[in-house]
């Protein structure tokens, strides 16, 4: 939070491991940044466009499938940790956030792999 600018950073609150409120914090957000466990079905539920970031193999074999799989209906991008910079990080978030058809598409992409 402190690299981004002072005018934009009204716009961001990062949380720790949330359980509860999960579902709240998703409905009031325009673009999830999450992990890619159980959140996938609240993501696609809400339709919500996301950036993914798996936990690496060494630890957990299932978020990275589960990561590709749900980005492969263009519902969500991955980004690996290991690649990750707050550049990288960003960089897609801006694209996604600021391209009304890739918002869009995403969030449809979502909405369909719900139903």
């Amino acid at each position: 939070m402190k690299n981004l600018p002072k005018t934009l950073q009204k716009y961001y609150k990062p949380y720790g491991f949330v359980t509860d409120e999960y579902p709240l914090l998703i409905a009031a957000s325009d673009l999830v940044v999450t992990r890619a466990g159980g959140s996938l079905s609240e993501l696609a539920f809400m339709a919500k466009p996301a950036i993914l970031i798996p936990i690496p193999e060494a630890v957990r074999h299932d978020q990275r499938a589960n990561a590709y799989a749900y980005a492969h209906t263009g519902a969500a991008v991955v980004l690996e940790e290991g690649n990750l910079t707050p550049h990288v990080l960003a960089s897609e978030a801006r694209r996604i956030a600021t391209t009304p058809d890739i918002n869009h598409r995403m969030s449809a992409s979502a909405a369909g792999f719900a139903a």
